[in-house]
């Protein structure tokens, strides 16, 4: 008997973006439903049917975290990607909340797209990955923020106990173990891998 194929649904106020995700997620097999409507969504969402709901966040008729708080009213259990072209801590925090397994920036390619949501596809703990993935905005504040380098020099992974992160992450950044970082959340890029060396090279943090 063939399988019934998986359904995606996808919320965006951009066309183009709606576009590009039917034509990346096409191809992993997923059956794919767009919208720029986030009252449509709320209802094909809460009626069940659906396997995976990803949405933007900033629209002009109800932004993503107000979209997502209804869904999680009927349908608790669906597993939600979030795409933005704001990212930020807070936003990040406010989703984790409400259980969204992934986080995914603006622009953002077609392989990080379908790696996401591969993921999410057989997740069985939706909020772990989105917590984990925490650990790379982390590191990109590293990068970024002379200050922060510093206290994690001074304090360890105690500098990092306002992240809602699981403890062997923390100790992760704290100890500049990639391995564990690439193997639990994933592949560092060339500015983060710098931030790593630069803390194994000065026996800092």
């Amino acid at each position: 008997m063939e399988e019934t194929a998986k359904k995606a649904l996808v919320l965006d106020d951009e066309e183009v973006i709606l576009n590009t995700c039917r034509e990346i997620l096409e191809e992993t097999g997923l059956e794919i439903i767009t919208s720029t409507s986030p009252a449509e969504c709320i209802d094909i969402a809460s009626a069940g049917g659906i396997d995976l709901f990803i949405t933007d966040i900033m629209m002009p008729e109800l932004n993503g975290v107000e979209v997502v708080r209804r869904i999680r009213k009927t349908n608790p259990r669906l597993t939600v990607i979030v795409i933005t072209g704001y990212p930020s801590m807070d936003t990040a925090r406010e989703f984790m909340k409400l259980g969204a397994y992934d986080y995914i920036p603006k622009p953002f390619t077609p392989e990080e797209l379908r790696n996401a949501v591969s993921q999410a596809i057989g997740a069985k703990d939706p909020k772990k990955s989105m917590r984990e993935t925490l650990v790379l905005e982390i590191l990109d504040r590293t990068s970024d923020d002379p200050d922060f380098f510093d206290r994690l020099y001074m304090e360890g992974s105690e500098a990092l106990k306002d992240y809602d992160i699981s403890s062997e992450a923390k100790t992760a950044i704290a100890t500049g173990d990639v391995k564990w970082i690439e193997e639990n959340v994933g592949k560092l890029t060339d500015k983060q891998m710098m931030t790593m060396a630069r803390r194994l090279e000065s026996e800092i943090w």
